[in-house]
């Protein structure tokens, strides 16, 4: 799909056909898990099991779990000391040219600042956009058909595959004011990420007791005021859990977006997929460090507001 719709000769509508035939599995999987759904059922007895502690077996499974994660980290060991040297891996000598020259490449740092522009707008609207139709959901029981359509919208965000969601905007949105601006990539992401943050906010507003509504009712407040000084500030730890998950996956998202960044809106992954082309590995890597080094940082700001809550 990627090679038929952004290579040397594109073709819109082998591209097309190819998205419908991608789309047909993610068809299926929406019907099965609609039907599946009849066969729930609630468990009322509670069988409470206490494991017997096994020093033999914690340190067996702890040694599995270190090499396992020796193995992973192990293969990404060249990503942290290629930039570093002069020229990997023919002379080893410590440098810090590729970074200077990194910064100093005026596209290379516009195409940063855009991937911290599109993350932080889709975290921000995303949040927003996931408490509303969480609150819809899970509060407001009265709006039944509001709650199906969600749950629905939902359902096929999460098994539309990004490439196809990609096509989509692009067709949707040739020759509009939303073509080529940050704007359709913000949009993009919020569809693409809707299904997970909105579970997450679905099941924290559920765990709340269902009549703080009618309690607050009754002494005078209406919904509104209820949302605001009731709700809200019992799930801000879900809020900052959500606003994290969506700036981090739009740093690194690239399925979508590929589709939809032009010359003046290109981001962090698809700059690095154009740099394949030309062998920069250098420049890859250090903007790879980049999406990894911000990614931490949002991690550690997140720890820290948690442990003050």
């Amino acid at each position: 799909l990627y090679n038929t719709m952004l290579g040397s000769l594109p073709d819109f509508h082998q591209g097309s056909v190819i998205a419908l035939c991608m789309l047909f599995p993610s068809i299926v999987s929406i019907l099965l898990l609609n039907y599946l759904q009849r066969f729930n059922v609630r468990y009322n007895k509670i069988a409470i099991n206490d494991n017997q502690p096994d020093i033999f077996s914690d340190i067996l499974w702890t040694l599995v779990s270190v090499v396992i994660c020796v193995l992973i980290l192990s293969s990404f060991v060249v990503v942290f000391v290629a930039p570093f040297v002069a020229e990997w891996p023919y002379n080893n000598t410590f440098t810090l040219n590729h970074f200077v020259s990194v910064f100093n490449d005026k596209s290379l740092v516009r195409v940063f600042k855009n991937s911290l522009v599109m993350s932080f707008f889709t975290a921000v609207f995303g949040t927003i956009l996931v408490y509303a139709s969480a609150l819809v959901s899970a509060r407001n029981k009265g709006l039944i058909h509001g709650t199906k359509i969600i749950e629905a919208i939902a359902q096929v965000s999460n098994t539309i595959p990004g490439m196809v969601l990609g096509i989509s905007f692009l067709l949707a949105f040739r020759k509009t004011p939303l073509h080529n601006t940050l704007a359709i990539l913000v949009c993009c992401n919020l569809v693409h990420f809707f299904a997970t943050p909105y579970l997450m906010m679905k099941a924290s507003l559920d765990k709340m007791n269902i009549s703080w509504e009618t309690t607050a009712r009754i002494l005078g407040d209406n919904w509104i005021k209820t949302v605001a000084r009731i709700i809200t500030p019992n799930v801000m730890r879900t809020h900052l859990e959500i606003f994290c998950y969506l700036f981090i996956n739009g740093m690194v998202t690239v399925s979508a977006v590929v589709f939809l960044a032009g010359a003046r809106t290109m981001v962090i992954t698809t700059k690095i997929q154009e740099l394949q082309h030309f062998a920069k590995f250098n420049e890859i890597f250090i903007l790879s460090l980049l999406i990894l080094a911000v990614n931490l940082v949002i991690k550690s700001v997140k720890g820290i507001v948690n442990r003050k809550q």
